[in-house]
């Protein structure tokens, strides 16, 4: 039973080393109290579109935490097809650009070698991987991968598989030996001292499925000064105005049409947009 529940890599659940996520429900969710390390980690969208943008906010933010609680790891390994990742942007989420090393892969054949290759190379402290499927040959692959960077180092090297098709859920999800997949889903920011301004990203965190631990969901605030996750306070609906709507007087000598008034405040709307 110990063997199996060790894996192929040979350790516990217990022994795994894990990244502190700095936010208490999420912490003691998870098994070790944090993310596990030299595993592979899925993070998928849940729009029907392409906008990968909070898959890749989610994805940076647990990079920055990683460098911030181990400033001495390895650099990060991000392969994709598109090439479309702007390192020098990567700043304001507190990473540092000159330890990101790109490549773009011609195909998904290649794009999982060099993620498979990069698991095996004890200068990187994590491997990225934007990829359209994870099958399950290619997650098993990945994980055993990381599993056995474990043995070269403290932390080894973790896995990041970001979604950027969306699969619609009456497919159902194939199985992924993959140690976590995580959902996450764009909530509505808030600025405390300027409310015409952006806020910090705030997302919807649902764990689909992590070994060892049960399945939750958190609204979550990510602050990039303090590196670092917190509850996203409770959103509301503005109260309904009291009272009946203020009836308008109809100008002298007119009637008005029934169509004109049903429209009025639409086609206001319209032109102010």
């Amino acid at each position: 039973m110990r063997q199996i529940e060790e894996g192929p890599g040979g350790v516990s659940g217990r022994a795994r080393p894990v990244l502190p996520l700095g936010l208490a429900a999420l912490d003691d969710a998870l098994p070790g109290g944090g993310l596990p390390l030299g595993a592979l980690h899925e993070i998928e969208g849940e729009r029907a579109e392409w906008d990968d943008g909070v898959t890749l906010g989610f994805c940076l933010a647990l990079l920055a935490r990683h460098q911030a609680r181990f400033p001495g790891a390895g650099d990060i390994l991000w392969v994709s097809r598109w090439g479309d990742l702007y390192p020098p942007a990567l700043a304001a989420r507190g990473l540092d650009p000159g330890r990101l090393v790109l490549v773009r892969a011609r195909n998904e054949a290649d794009l999982f070698w060099a993620m498979e290759e990069g698991l095996r190379c004890r200068r990187l402290a994590a491997v990225v991987g934007e990829v359209e499927g994870l099958d399950r040959l290619a997650g098993r692959r990945l994980q055993l991968a990381a599993e056995e960077s474990l043995k070269n180092g403290a932390g080894g090297v973790t896995a990041f598989a970001l979604h950027r098709r969306f699969r619609p859920r009456r497919r159902g999800r194939e199985a992924s030996a993959a140690l976590s997949r995580w959902r996450v889903t764009a909530a509505q920011s808030h600025d405390e001292t300027d409310t015409a301004f952006i806020g910090r990203p705030r997302w919807r965190l649902d764990l689909l499925r992590c070994r060892g631990a049960a399945p939750g969901s958190w609204q979550v605030e990510w602050n990039d000064a303090a590196c670092g996750f917190s509850l996203a306070p409770a959103l509301c609906d503005r109260p309904l105005a009291k009272g009946p709507p203020a009836k308008t007087q109809p100008a002298v000598g007119r009637e008005p049409r029934k169509a004109e008034s049903r429209t009025a405040g639409l086609l206001a709307f319209r032109q102010a947009g």
